[in-house]
């Protein structure tokens, strides 16, 4: 099982592709799809996918939401939330259609960032006090 945010209780994998198996081609899936293997292709209108530490996924992503704690590469399109853990390392073009994107310390991401241009409209601006803190 894979932690989730407190207040959304368990997160069920709805499919998962193992540590030592690699596969090419198109995935999709509806549900939260963990990758500990490699994968190499297209990822498209997914939900929720989560890389593990010994995972690699390169290709092109399109994605509700993306975990990572092993390595991505390519085009990475994520519709909500972006996380990149300790280890976790994403390298290419990342388009965000949300304000969600979290970087832990030791975590890397290399590459270029865009960012919708109404997803900026969402968040708001800190005080000019807090902001220099």
């Amino acid at each position: 099982m894979i932690p989730a945010k407190k207040s959304d209780g368990p997160v069920q994998v709805g499919g998962m592709l193992g540590e030592g198996v690699r596969a090419e081609g198109t995935l999709e899936f509806t549900q939260t799809f963990r990758v500990d293997g490699e994968f190499k292709g297209t990822i498209l209108r997914s939900d929720r996918l989560v890389v593990g530490e010994k995972g690699k996924v390169s290709g092109e992503l399109d994605v509700n939401a993306l975990v990572v704690f092993g390595v991505v590469e390519g085009t990475l399109r994520v519709k909500g939330s972006l996380e990149i853990h300790p280890k976790g390392r994403i390298q290419g073009e990342v388009h965000l259609a949300s304000p969600a994107l979290t970087v832990l310390e030791g975590g890397v991401l290399e590459g270029t960032v865009t960012m919708d241009k109404g997803a900026a409209g969402d968040v708001a601006a800190l005080p000019a006090k807090q902001a220099a803190r």
